[in-house]
């Protein structure tokens, strides 16, 4: 194995994507003799995005109460055809998230033996949505996709695409899958098209030495820009899509932040400031609270002094692969408070770097926002170098580099074995 090629909708955009290029970077940056190639779509043109139109169009004519992303990926993208067609012994394909028509379910048995897939979302073992219903207690993944469900309307994509899925991978033991957290570790083994697969946690890393602790000018700095003055308590919330990602649960943080302004007394409204990130670019008032909207932010080095500009980050998810903005504000110091949910449970661990609510109730949300508002200067200071310390012993750049270099290690001997 001396070449290794990366495979992902986008080096660029989204979490998976962004989780993707640090796989890749991370490989440049070992002393090990290797050349990487990655094939993505972030410039792939008009025809491509009208395959992911149809796709996208097709996955409409199914309803299924699912908030989450649905996908249908009946479409491969060109290249990587090509790509798997030119396979030799000496490559190593590892593939990130190939929605979007990145990869059709039609090809999966075409992934090239040895390959490793990292998951960044429920999609690979469930129908065609990106994250099983989270209070849904039927757990399809697990049992089989129905033909027919009672609450879906129209054309039922999730049980077909499932069955595609299950035919090509189920029996597949030459492919090692990799999962960003023990709550995805823990659903993937249970699935009935995993189950039979070799899986191993792989955290995404956190690049430690942007997000950090900044000096106080610095971060003071950041405060004066917004014109928020330092005896305000500064809460931050991000998330891709900003507010209309309603698996981030603004709605739940909305009736959590309706019920914070009415029990506020030592601290009044006025002086909680609401700053959020990921979506439109606006400033105003929210109950009461006000509430500054940053847009999208790209440059990692200002996000990571807002988190430490922040008194606390609140991550309302009711569903995270990972939790990269979690693990980020942890790593710059900042206590989080969040539900106790999927990856998140990773990552926050209560009343040591943060406070976890009950999932998912607004008023528990509510009550950990109060207490963490409340809370002393040092035990928040606590919470923060708690947080700091967790992320480098977990998620740091060395950590993941190990693991991920002993994945590559035991690939290349399971590869060779296999040869014999």
């Amino acid at each position: 194995m001396s070449k290794i090629e990366i495979i992902s909708f986008s080096l660029k955009n989204g979490g998976a994507g962004i989780a993707a290029n640090k796989f890749k970077n991370l490989l440049k940056n070992t002393s090990l003799n290797l050349e990487v190639n990655s094939v993505d779509q972030d410039n792939s043109g008009k025809y491509q995005f009208f395959k992911r139109l149809i796709s996208y169009g097709l996955s409409k004519l199914q309803l299924d109460g699912n908030l989450t992303k649905h996908s249908s990926n009946l479409f491969t993208f060109r290249p990587i055809k090509t790509l798997f067609k030119q396979n030799t012994k000496d490559k190593l394909y590892h593939i990130h998230w190939i929605n979007n028509d990145t990869l059709s379910i039609f090809d999966f048995h075409k992934i090239p033996s040895g390959s490793i897939i990292t998951l960044h979302d429920e999609w690979l073992y469930c129908g065609s949505e990106h994250y099983y219903k989270v209070l849904d207690d039927s757990n399809d993944f697990i049992s089989g996709y129905p033909y027919f469900k009672k609450g879906v309307i129209g054309i039922h994509w999730n049980s077909l695409i499932w069955r595609i899925k299950y035919n090509k991978l189920s029996h597949r033991k030459d492919l090692i899958y990799t999962v960003p957290s023990n709550w995805m570790l823990d659903r993937a083994k249970k699935s009935a098209i995993l189950r039979e697969s070799t899986i191993h946690l792989l955290p995404n890393p956190i690049d430690t030495e942007i997000f950090k602790n900044y000096p106080v000018d610095e971060v003071h700095s950041i405060r004066d820009k917004l014109n928020i003055d330092n005896e305000s308590f500064v809460i931050v919330f991000g998330a891709i899509a900003g507010k209309k990602n309603k698996l981030k649960g603004i709605d739940l943080l909305n009736m959590a932040l309706e019920l914070l302004q009415s029990m506020l007394i030592e601290t009044p409204a006025s002086k909680v400031v609401l700053v959020d990130f990921g979506g439109v670019k606006a400033e105003g008032k929210l109950f009461g609270f006000r509430n500054i909207s940053l847009g999208h932010i790209k440059d990692p080095i200002y996000l990571a002094k807002l988190y430490n500009a922040a008194d606390s980050v609140v991550v309302p998810s009711t569903v995270e692969a990972f939790g990269q903005v979690a693990a980020e504000a942890s790593s710059c110091c900042t206590p989080v408070v969040c539900f106790d949910t999927s990856g998140l449970r990773d990552i926050v661990i209560d009343k040591y770097n943060g406070l976890v609510a009950k999932p998912f109730c607004a008023t528990s949300l509510c009550n950990q926002l109060l207490k963490i508002i409340k809370s002393p200067q040092r035990v928040r200071y606590k919470m923060g170098e708690n947080g700091r310390k967790h992320v480098l012993e977990n998620f740091s750049y060395p950590i993941i580099t190990k693991k991920y270099l002993n994945l590559l290690e035991d690939v290349a001997k399971l590869s060779k074995i296999r040869k014999k």
